[in-house]
């Protein structure tokens, strides 16, 4: 299986589902969502995930549509982008408190205005065509976008690092084509615009934190919530490489750790 989908793949297996008469007890928004990834190649067991707000906080980037298009230099945001209706509050138990919000509805934006999801209102998988790729959409409509690690949407080497630098990026770029270049990637690493975060924080900070642990050679549970065993693992390394051991991940934590990931990749590599 492949563990990136083009976004032309994954246009293509939209289309298709378009055609196919699915009802919305069949499949609802995430499941429509899923669907078409693994459509477009990627392993079921990978893109299966707990609902739409988790879709939300597992993507590389989220924001508005239009700070998207600025970082990217572009007028419209790229096909292939995951396109959210994120309410003020109502999220799951386990996401309260991160400030994300509730990612109420997901949807895969085709380019051309128009947007696949599955509608309970429309019966099933269907286009809306009231997301025009820049403006979000008033009165509890499409307002926010996140650009999925799962899926290449064909962007620059500069508009990836525009990305990165942003203080939305909140996961690391998937590709990994040639041989060293998890090292590379993980020595690329900026970490000055990383949070600060600590026990009870929530969200994408802390699933890349328990993420990059478990690269070194940390148990964790990528649950998205700093806990107990956490900020544990986060104190045990402080101290295994000389640092403040206060359980707290913050600039010189998160230095260490891409020090560290960039060791063990180049260790891996041979």
């Amino acid at each position: 299986m492949a563990s990136k989908a083009t976004n032309a793949a994954l246009i293509a297996a939209c289309s298709a589902m378009l055609t196919e008469g699915i009802g919305y007890g069949d499949m609802d928004c995430q499941a429509a969502v899923e669907a078409a990834l693994v459509r477009a190649g990627l392993a079921r067991s990978t893109v299966n995930l707990a609902g739409s707000n988790a879709h939300y906080r597992n993507c590389l980037w989220t924001g508005t549509p239009q700070r998207l298009c600025d970082l990217l230099g572009v007028k419209k945001v790229p096909a292939g982008v995951f396109v959210f209706i994120v309410l003020a509050s109502g999220e799951p138990a386990k996401y309260q408190g991160d400030g994300m919000g509730n990612a109420d509805h997901i949807g895969i934006y085709l380019g051309n205005g128009k947007t696949f999801h599955s509608s309970q209102t429309n019966g099933g998988v269907c286009v809306s065509t009231k997301f025009d790729g820049y403006n979000i959409v008033p009165n509890g409509g499409w307002n926010m976008v996140g650009l999925s690690g799962w899926v290449d949407c064909g962007l620059s080497a500069a508009q990836l690092a525009a990305l990165k630098a942003d203080a939305n990026y909140a996961g690391e770029e998937a590709e990994t084509s040639g041989t060293n270049a998890a090292a590379a990637e993980a020595a690329a690493v900026d970490v000055s615009g990383f949070y600060t975060i600590k026990r009870g924080c929530k969200g994408g900070a802390v699933q890349r934190l328990q993420e990059w642990l478990n690269t070194l050679g940390y148990s964790l549970a990528v649950d998205h919530d700093f806990g107990a065993q956490t900020q544990a693992a986060v104190t045990d390394f402080q101290t295994q490489n000389g640092l403040e051991d206060d359980g707290v991940a913050g600039r010189k934590t998160w230095a260490a750790l891409a020090a560290a990931r960039t060791t063990v990749d180049a260790a891996a590599q041979g």
